[in-house]
């Protein structure tokens, strides 16, 4: 179980309480002129610049001695959160132009200088001079002069601006245990004109929750229960800031996600794979190589949706990988996809037009609308899960398919025509022969029921075959994937049932895919035989 430390979680909890509102993060844009409107004539010129790799500030103050005669200091600070610490030195002995030596520049220790913002506009200074004759004191310092084209957000996109790429990062929230059911996801954005960042939770009892990243507690999050009869809670941050959302005033990339309440911890990223950065242009060595094949499985459905289907689809080409990942007809929400029992990303359910559906769009390399491919379904076992329970599964080809010229053509279910794909209607085997003969298993419905699957790929056709003996006779459903194909009457002791794509004379339109798929044989909802065509 994780637990946050109660006096680390009391402690943030009450400083972001009362200082969430004016959170900022101290960027570029934050160099200009600063001073006091009612001490004009003096003030301060900062520069936020880089030095040995690090951020830092470059701060020149104009002002007078005691005796009125004009005093520059200056100094390079450390910046940390709001503030930036400044050890101020005074530099004499010099001349004006060509008189100058810098050898006989003296520089002193004047004193510290210390800088706090409360947003891009405003803040105050307070000084302690080490030097006799000034005494310590602070002012509020406006800005009066910014940078020509560079607008101050105070935000991460700030921070992030001259080398933003697009990119979209979705990560899964796993559940520790506290309650099975519990998921969400955090869904991070980038893109040339702002930076997007959202915590969306769901099946937490109601009430209210923290979410921390890294340890630093950044917003509650309410939990409420929906029209629908579940239970969802959501914070957006944004910057630039807009209406109705949080400033986005920190980092999450590569920081650990968590959800809290009464420092338990629910929700959490930390064995995700799913946080880092993905930008444009960023490839993964894990991913399939490259190469000219297409690969498409439907998953087999559990039968907890029956009417649900799901599918995946791997596309390689000489200079990128696609994958994806679509489901379909379940309830709305969000789903875990695994391979090999890792969360990889969260598929979320929303209504559309056809119904409910999602998918999850990988690539290598990454562009912008998806996320990285950075893992390799080849050979793996592939699941979508709810919760605890595991809606779909599928073991994806070892071997991936040839191209056959249509990156398009999906026929499955959806029954599409494929015909000018080389005669490969949904295969997605391309032109590799494949022979699959495998037997019903009897579930006890009628026990003397018996029969076979036959699956056949060839170069100019792909045939499938269904074979039952010794049922009971009536009317029986050949179910695929959770999808009846069609009825058949039993009058003998054996019958068969023949597909073909492209189809001829005798034999049924093989529109849908059998591979990788449950094979059933039901009666009024009962299932007598079954069979895992792979």
């Amino acid at each position: 179980m994780k637990i946050h430390t109660l006096f680390t979680f009391i402690f943030i909890t009450m400083f972001t309480a009362s200082s969430s509102a004016s959170n900022i993060i101290i960027t570029k844009s934050f160099t200009g002129g600063w001073y006091d409107p009612d001490k004009s004539g003096q003030g301060f010129l900062i520069e936020i610049i880089k030095s040995n790799d690090q951020k830092k500030a470059l701060s020149t103050w104009f002002t007078f001695d005691t005796n009125g005669n004009q005093y520059w200091l200056t100094g390079v600070g450390e910046i940390e959160n709001q503030s930036i610490h400044f050890e101020m030195v005074l530099a004499e002995g010099g001349k004006f132009g060509n008189l100058h030596n810098s050898a006989e520049v003296t520089r002193t220790l004047w004193g510290s200088v210390d800088f706090t913002f409360t947003d891009c506009n405003h803040g105050t200074v307070s000084w302690s001079p080490v030097i006799g004759g000034f005494s310590s004191g602070s002012m509020p310092v406006v800005r009066n002069t910014v940078i020509n084209n560079l607008n101050c957000t105070g935000g991460l996109f700030d921070e992030l601006a001259d080398t933003l790429k697009e990119a979209d990062v979705i990560t899964p929230l796993q559940s520790t245990g506290l309650d099975a059911d519990a998921s969400g996801k955090t869904k991070y954005e980038q893109r040339t004109d702002r930076i997007d960042y959202a915590v969306e939770i769901e099946d937490l009892p109601v009430g209210t929750y923290q979410l921390f990243v890294g340890d630093v507690m950044q917003a509650n999050i309410q939990v409420k229960t929906t029209a629908g009869g579940r239970t969802e809670g959501e914070v957006e941050f944004r910057d630039p800031v807009e209406p109705g959302k949080l400033r986005l005033d920190f980092n999450p990339q590569n920081q650990v996600i968590d959800i809290v309440q009464n420092n338990l911890v629910y929700l959490t990223t930390e064995h995700s794979s799913g946080g880092g950065l993905n930008t444009g242009g960023n490839s993964s060595p894990d991913a399939p190589p490259f190469g000219d094949s297409e690969t498409q499985v439907y998953f087999t459905n559990t039968a907890i949706y029956p009417a649900a289907q799901a599918k995946a689809k791997l596309k390689q080409r000489a200079d990128r990988v696609d994958f994806q990942v679509e489901l379909e007809d379940v309830p709305l929400g969000f789903y875990d996809f695994n391979i090999n029992g890792d969360i990889q990303g969260v598929i979320q359910i929303t209504q559309t037009p056809t119904g409910p559906e999602g998918e999850l769009e990988f690539r290598n390399p990454v562009e912008a609308g998806k996320q990285l491919l950075n893992f390799n379904p080849l050979g793996a076992v592939l699941t979508i899960t709810q919760g605890a329970d595991i809606l779909f599964t599928v073991n994806f080809p070892v071997t991936p398919a040839a191209n056959t010229g249509n990156d398009d053509c999906d026929p499955g279910p959806s029954n599409e025509d494929c015909s000018d794909d080389g005669g490969n209607n949904g295969s997605g085997t391309g032109t590799q022969n494949i022979e699959i003969e495998v037997d019903f298993t009897n579930t006890g419905m009628d026990a003397d029921a018996s029969g076979s699957v036959d699956y056949e790929v060839r170069s100019d056709r792909i045939d499938f075959k269904v074979e039952v003996e010794d049922l009971e006779q009536g009317n029986y459903q050949l179910v695929v994937g959770g999808q009846t194909i069609t009825t058949f009457t039993v009058t003998s002791n054996a019958t068969e049932l023949e597909f073909r794509d492209p189809v001829e004379p005798g034999k049924l339109d093989l529109n849908f895919e059998p591979l990788y798929q449950l094979i059933e044989i039901k009666n009024n909802g009962s299932v007598y035989l079954s069979a895992l065509l792979q």
